[in-house]
């Protein structure tokens, strides 16, 4: 049997969040690994396999340099997943795109993460290494980019994308492939809504995973995660990307997870 180190930021554990990787790591203890979650950068547990599990859209340095100390980490390369890394449709004042736009955070899950642990740090009067930028809780869309407001393109961390959704007789599509190693879930959710998100899915299918998006997961080196993605036409447009995505909130059972969870034996053997 293994020993998991699951490398986490100082701050997070002081909130509870329903990370997907908390049960890969109940899976794992009940199948003889043991697990440790280690916060911070001062005295790291040795093990077999370690995770990058920092729940921060750019990875302190001082987490970078910890990842030394492991020779098998899940998302070494993983260290910065601001979208302008990976967005293919930045739209700036001067391009000449007539379409509609969709306004976003450079950082992960509209900027909570880096929000809660900024309230946190504050709260105990201590300093941190969480940088600063907006707090979204939508992603507003516009007709064309002379609707959106002036300040949002002299804000720091927002962006500018092309809005390219993906569309059937149904409604609003979006794709959501989640991975571990060699084991994924791949599915499309349907919405009436132009934003597709759990809180609005009214439907859920199975479907196969493009080549496209197994291009990008190796051009930015992950090895866990979860990708939200569309067809647009002739296009594959990836959205979004997530190294630390929560669990569904209802598990009951043997679900995908469990299936996900044995992708820990790409990093054993």
């Amino acid at each position: 049997m293994a020993t998991i180190v699951v490398l986490e930021h100082e701050l997070q554990r002081h909130a509870q969040l329903p990370y997907m990787m908390r049960l890969f790591a109940a899976h794992w203890q009940v199948s003889g690994h043991r697990v440790l979650v280690h916060h911070g950068v001062e005295h790291p547990p040795a093990g077999d396999v370690a995770v990058l599990h920092v729940d921060l859209t750019v990875v302190p340095e001082a987490y970078r340099a910890l990842l030394e100390r492991y020779e098998r980490v899940v998302n070494r390369r993983v260290l910065d997943v601001s979208k302008s890394r990976f967005s293919q449709d930045l739209v700036r004042p001067e391009s000449d795109w007539g379409g509609p736009v969709i306004v976003k955070t450079e950082a992960n899950y509209g900027g909570k993460p880096e929000h809660l642990w900024r309230s946190i740090a504050a709260q105990q009067g201590r300093s941190s290494d969480v940088p600063e930028g907006p707090l979204a809780e939508a992603y507003p869309v516009y007709a064309s980019k002379r609707e959106v407001p002036e300040v949002v393109w002299r804000a720091p961390g927002l962006i500018v994308e092309k809005f390219l959704p993906e569309q059937d007789e149904r409604g609003y599509c979006v794709r959501v492939w989640t991975f571990f190693g060699d084991r994924e879930v791949s599915s499309r959710w349907l919405s009436r809504e132009p934003i597709v998100k759990s809180a609005n899915r009214i439907g859920r299918d199975l479907v196969a995973v493009p080549d496209e998006m197994r291009a990008w997961r190796d051009k930015l080196g992950f090895d866990f995660g979860k990708f939200d993605y569309v067809r647009h036409g002739d296009r594959w447009v990836l959205l979004d990307v997530n190294r630390t995505p929560s669990a569904p909130s209802q598990v009951k059972g043997s679900t995908p997870l469990d299936a996900l969870a044995a992708g820990l034996g790409s990093f054993l053997h």
